[in-house]
């Protein structure tokens, strides 16, 4: 007390010791009839830091070693000596102006649980990032091995027909290969083909079959019937039944 009493610019007012540093800085504000804009005008300090030291915010406040200088021009702007404000300071939010293993936070309990929020967000980050790609991956594979589009034009299923051949037509994806009764079919650059197949008496399936590589075949039936009449007609011949001839009695 008696170093701080040499001090002959300031004045030394003695406060309730149980009280905050908040506290004692609202009452010697009052008592020198100031507001907390007038404050903020003299200090040049933002309103809201001059209210959160105040009213004891020091986690919404600036790193420790701005707060400080904060409070030593709150302090000059009231007259008042600052070291016994500055240690209450350093009391209250448990930490100083170095970085240094003496003056670390004395709320370890803060750091955990800051330390352990920051993991769980990397561990989640990494997940969601690890996630993405294997559906992405997922969906190559599927677009992969999904069959291709067929789309046959013609024959209609279950047709019936008395011709010896049918035309069967359609249209696959581009990239994609077609088999008619496992042969081979020429495409067209738009994909569309067209095979003339030759038919048996009676039911005829058609299996038509697209493909790409290392995708499943899309595969199409067709159901047709070939009639034909078996009927031989035997024409009547004047030379195998001649006529009977007048004026001769059998």
């Amino acid at each position: 007390m008696d170093k701080i009493k040499s001090l002959v610019p300031f004045t030394i007012r003695q406060f309730n010791h149980q009280e905050r540093l908040g506290d004692k800085l609202k009452a010697l504000r009052k008592e020198a009839n100031l507001t907390l804009t007038q404050m903020a005008e003299k200090t040049k300090i933002r309103k809201q830091f001059l209210k959160q030291l105040e009213s004891g915010q020091y986690d919404k406040l600036p790193d420790p070693i701005y707060t400080r200088n904060f409070l030593k021009v709150y302090l000059h702007i009231l007259n008042t000596e600052d070291l016994y404000f500055l240690d209450l300071f350093e009391h209250e939010r448990g930490t100083c102006d170095f970085i240094k293993q003496a003056c670390l936070p004395r709320q370890r309990t803060r750091s955990l649980r800051f330390f352990v929020a920051s993991r769980f967000i990397k561990i989640g980050l990494f997940s969601f990032m690890a996630l993405s790609v294997v559906f992405y991956f997922g969906i190559q594979i599927r677009t992969i091995i999904m069959p291709p589009k067929l789309s046959i034009f013609e024959p209609l299923d279950g047709i019936a027909t008395q011709d010896a051949t049918i035309s069967v037509s359609g249209q696959a994806e581009n990239g994609a290969g077609v088999k008619i009764n496992g042969t081979e079919v020429l495409m067209e650059k738009d994909g569309t083909f067209k095979l003339e197949i030759a038919l048996e008496r009676g039911l005829n399936i058609i299996k038509i079959e697209g493909m790409k590589r290392y995708s499943k075949p899309a595969v199409e039936y067709r159901r047709v019937v070939l009639n034909q009449d078996r009927t031989v007609t035997i024409t009547q011949s004047k030379n195998l039944f001649p006529e009977p001839v007048e004026g001769i009695n059998f």
